[in-house]
């Protein structure tokens, strides 16, 4: 069968095989090389290529890299370690805490932790012992300053500065005291001031004027010594200065003469230096005695192998005269929870009469106690006595520690019987009182009776 198509230019029917139109003229074209034609117009897809990924295998890292790389992470974790040690070790509370325990301590050095704010104050061990002797003796103001110091940079005349680093990484802190160089005085031309027996100089001024300024010092406590010449005479004067100010120091020296009556044997301390012991009779006077102001008197005595001191007497309080030749300036320290005689009497006597718990210390379980009411009770029930009476008198009061006193006396018991007057003599040793209450209230408690024997025993026909 024939296959007829259409001309594409005028649409007459022509013949499969034409090749040109008959009616038109227009050039025919196969179908196949249309399509082969269409065929090559479009463009033929580009093959994608499969990609497979090859993992590379890595080398193997070298020992010695490796021993560098742990080194360094040691180094690294060694470094945080020390930087975290020294940031709690070197940190500001633990070096004010132990600045200030060193600041207690005159045996330890503070040269290398503090400074003065004066450049001509040289900063070594004996010139601080002064301001460590100070704080040895008041802790509580030391303790004060390290409270101060942990929240402020400064306490009254102390200061904490930044001087330096430890191991030029942590900061480190040093005290820094205001210094003070205060006037010496005294009334004698030709007087040497010494500051802790190192000798300062002469003085200068006129009349009974005379001073020496000393170099600046640090703060504590310091010995001033005036030695002087007046009228042939040699002259002396010292004592113990807390310096904490540019106040001038006086030192004038005066002379008196007084007596100091306390313990027999007990030894004489005026303004800290012994200057002699009291004889058999508890007294020693002293003549032509240099004195100076806020001069004080104490004395000593060894009780039971243990020393105790007597009140401090200040002389300024005494009221006596300058060069003054009187021998009635008697000076009588005091000690501290020492009964008086009368008071001793009245409360042996009511007690040996008849006992009350009340005045002894610890009450009814108090061997003294016990001992004087069975006594008591004994004389009640003798059948024999018609009446007991009973006197004691005080031969000695002696101070003991912790407030108490050692008293010797004598209880005299007279007992009436029908035919007779039987009298009988104790001396009691070793008796004890002791002050129960504060400086307000001096009630005074039996301790102990003591040791009691018969040095007299005599009877007397009625």
């Amino acid at each position: 069968m024939n296959e007829r198509n259409f001309c594409p230019n005028c649409g007459a029917k022509i013949k499969a095989d034409a090749t040109f139109c008959p009616s038109c003229g227009t050039k025919l074209t196969k179908q196949e090389d249309q399509v082969k034609s269409l065929q090559a117009s479009v463009p033929k897809p580009v093959p994608v290529k499969q990609q497979v990924q090859v993992r590379q295998r890595r080398a193997p890292m070298k020992k010695k890299n490796k021993i560098i790389l742990i080194s360094l992470l040691v180094l690294v974790v060694a470094c945080g370690a020390f930087y975290a040690w020294g940031s709690n070790y070197y940190q500001r509370n633990n070096q004010v805490a132990q600045l200030t325990a060193y600041l207690k301590n005159p045996q330890q050095s503070l040269a290398d932790y503090a400074m003065g704010d004066n450049s001509d104050v040289k900063v070594t061990a004996a010139a601080l012992k002064p301001t460590q002797q100070y704080y040895a003796e008041h802790s509580n103001e030391a303790d004060k300053i390290a409270v101060a110091l942990k929240y402020s940079d400064n306490y009254n005349n102390v200061k904490l500065v930044e001087s330096g680093r430890y191991l030029l990484i942590f900061p480190k802190y040093k005290l820094q005291f205001k210094t003070f160089a205060p006037h010496i005085e005294t009334n004698h031309a030709n007087s040497t001031i010494f500051v802790n027996g190192k000798k300062i100089g002469g003085v200068d001024g006129s009349g009974e004027d005379y001073y020496k300024k000393v170099t600046p010092l640090f703060p504590g406590k310091y010995h001033i010594a005036v030695k002087s010449i007046a009228s042939g005479h040699k002259l002396a004067a010292n004592k113990n200065v807390d310096i904490f100010s540019n106040q001038a120091i006086n030192m004038d020296i005066k002379t008196v003469n007084f007596m100091i009556k306390s313990i027999p044997k007990a030894k004489v301390y005026i303004n800290d230096e012994q200057v002699g012991v009291l004889n058999d009779n508890g007294t020693k006077t002293f003549n032509d005695y240099p004195v100076i102001n806020d001069m004080k008197i104490y004395v000593e005595t060894k009780v039971d192998g243990k020393m105790i001191r007597s009140e401090t007497v200040n002389y300024d309080d005494l009221g006596f005269v300058d060069d003054d030749d009187s021998e009635d300036n008697v000076v009588k320290p005091s000690w501290k929870g020492l009964i008086e005689k009368k008071e001793a009497e009245q409360i042996l006597e009511d007690n040996f009469n008849s006992p009350d718990e009340d005045n002894f210390i610890g009450g009814a379980e108090n061997k003294s106690y016990q001992d004087l009411h069975t006594q008591s009770s004994n004389f009640a029930d003798d059948d024999d006595i018609l009446d007991t009476s009973m006197e004691c008198s005080v031969v000695s009061i002696m101070p003991a520690p912790n407030n108490s006193s050692s008293v010797t006396y004598k209880i005299t018991y007279t007992f009436e019987h029908e035919d007779f007057e039987h009298k009988q003599v104790l001396l009691y040793t070793g008796g004890l009182f002791h002050r129960v209450g504060d400086d307000d209230d001096d009630t005074q408690k039996i301790r102990s009776i003591g040791n009691g024997k018969v040095i007299s025993d005599k009877k007397y026909n009625n």
